[in-house]
């Protein structure tokens, strides 16, 4: 059993897109150990429609898929969720701008056939990190505004003023360290 897995919020939300069925059999089965909300969808349509459905805490995608691919997807995830980690998962070998795109705005990217444990280590930054986005995004409650603050675009004291403007400075710091 991995250790970190203790640390999770059993209540959390946890969303999985890959277009591989044994792949989804087996996320579902693994995460339901540590988290009692798991959805696990075949496509890109079907995870956004789920996203607007549901408190989705975290998501889990596959970057290789028809139609709209993880990359895409996790763009979409960031303009519409700002405060939703996106963990990518792919077999097959990534392109310079894939992989930069990768490191600039995926909650973590994970490379099958991969390790439980590294699967879990970014779970639990995926989680950590939701905890301060989702802190973040109460401070400041325009989605678009908080984007525009996280990537740098707007500063934090045109939507934040105060106490709470100290905390969002301190949460901003702890993001940016993080990444």
């Amino acid at each position: 059993m991995v250790e970190t897995a203790k640390e999770y919020d059993r209540e959390s939300y946890i969303l999985v897109i890959d277009d591989d069925n044994t792949l989804l059999k087996f996320f579902k089965i693994h995460l339901n150990k540590f988290f009692s909300k798991v959805m696990v969808v075949s496509s890109a349509e079907a995870a956004l429609n789920a996203l607007e459905e549901k408190q989705i805490d975290l998501v889990i995608s596959d970057i290789r898929m028809p139609k709209t691919d993880g990359i895409q997807l996790m763009r979409k995830v960031g303009r519409l969720h700002p405060s939703i980690p996106v963990i990518l998962v792919s077999g097959a070998m990534l392109d310079e701008k894939q992989q930069k795109t990768i490191e600039k705005h995926a909650g973590g990217f994970l490379r099958k056939p991969f390790d439980i444990e590294e699967l879990h280590e970014l779970l639990q930054k995926g989680m950590n990190k939701r905890g301060k986005l989702k802190e973040l995004s109460d401070l400041i409650s325009d989605k678009k505004n908080l984007r525009d603050v996280l990537n740098g675009r707007a500063r934090l004291s045109r939507f934040v003023q105060g106490d709470d403007k100290a905390r969002g400075d301190e949460l901003l710091g702890e993001l940016r360290k993080a990444s």
